[in-house]
């Protein structure tokens, strides 16, 4: 009797752990998110390293403790980003210095950023970030790395870089829900962006249209704000978008050079002052998982560039 007591003891032990174990396990609440995003005009089929023809981004959130949220705000996340982004000019085989029709460099970089959401669907994103160009963004080692491992062809112009210069930029984002219909297949939101620095400083203008299966701006793969300080669930979103973007672009080290170099390259330009961006995507996100895959399209950068530019992005998120 008393070992028949003892194994049934030991067996409801073992079913209320198992049952504790499978709790914790469903009410797992995501509190980081990792990301991963590559820019590169070769997703375009096109065979061709132009203008920014690169661009790599690794990317950790996390979620803010619920008591530092204000009354009307429904979710807040910080974050670090690290990247390097690659500029050619209209080829990677360069043999002339006056083949070079957008100055060659590369921008290495490390931003961290704090982003707001609001119950009325407007958001705040402030961010500082560090950088710098010239040979210590290590452009030319990434690039010619690249292309012995896929056997591409041989780089060169590289000598034709801009020189070495740090900056660091601060930037403010702020935007919002403009119109939802009431299906909720479909909205309009906008946003505007101020940057200010020694690498960039300028204004952008963007509105971005929804169609598909979409959350709440605070709420959204498309705003990087699925991850929720609340604990909240998000429901699956997949969606089609089109993003149409208006720069103005004041300063530009990866076109002009560092700030108060007095040699700041053997090729530097002038940016064109307004540059129009068109952005077409999809979006689909589920549980901890997003995926996004999209076309770019943009005016020409400096007035004499031989063309216009376009590439393709494609990027993940996981929450944990």
């Amino acid at each position: 009797m008393t070992k028949r007591l003892y194994r049934v003891g030991k067996n409801s032990v073992t079913l209320v752990l198992l049952f504790a174990y499978t709790v914790c396990i469903a009410q797992h609440i995501p509190r980081a998110e990792f990301n991963f995003r590559n820019d590169n005009d070769l997703y375009l089929f096109n065979k061709q390293d132009q203008y920014y023809t690169n661009g790599i981004f690794f990317n950790l959130r996390r979620a803010v403790d619920t008591a530092r949220l204000a009354t009307d705000e429904t979710n807040r996340l910080w974050g670090i980003t690290l990247g390097q982004k690659m500029y050619n000019a209209y080829t990677a085989s360069i043999r002339y210095i006056e083949e070079v029709d957008r100055p060659i460099t590369a921008y290495l970089f490390v931003a961290a950023n704090v982003d707001r959401y609001f119950a009325n669907e407007t958001f705040l994103l402030l961010t500082a970030e560090a950088g710098t160009i010239g040979q210590r963004a290590l452009g030319r080692q990434f690039q010619e790395s690249v292309h012995k491992v896929f056997r591409l062809y041989d780089i060169t112009g590289w000598e034709y870089q801009l020189e070495n210069a740090f900056g660091i930029d601060v930037s403010a984002r702020y935007g919002g829900l403009l119109y939802r219909n009431t299906p909720r297949w479909f909205d309009i939101s906008g946003d505007a962006k101020a940057t200010l620095g020694l690498n960039h400083t300028g204004l952008s203008m963007t509105s971005t249209l929804r169609f598909g299966r979409i959350n709440a701006i605070g709420q959204s793969a498309y705003t990087s704000s699925r991850l929720q300080a609340r604990g909240k669930s998000v429901g699956r979103e997949l969606f089609f978008y089109y993003s149409p973007q208006l720069n103005f672009v004041a300063y530009d080290a990866t076109l002009q050079g560092g700030l108060f170099l007095r040699n700041k390259g053997p090729v530097t330009y002038t940016p064109a002052r307004w540059v129009w961006y068109n952005q077409v995507g999809i979006m689909y996100a589920k549980n901890a998982l997003s995926l996004h895959l999209q076309y770019i399209f943009y005016t020409k950068e400096v007035p004499g560039m031989f063309f216009r530019h376009r590439y393709g992005s494609v990027g993940m998120g996981y929450r944990f």
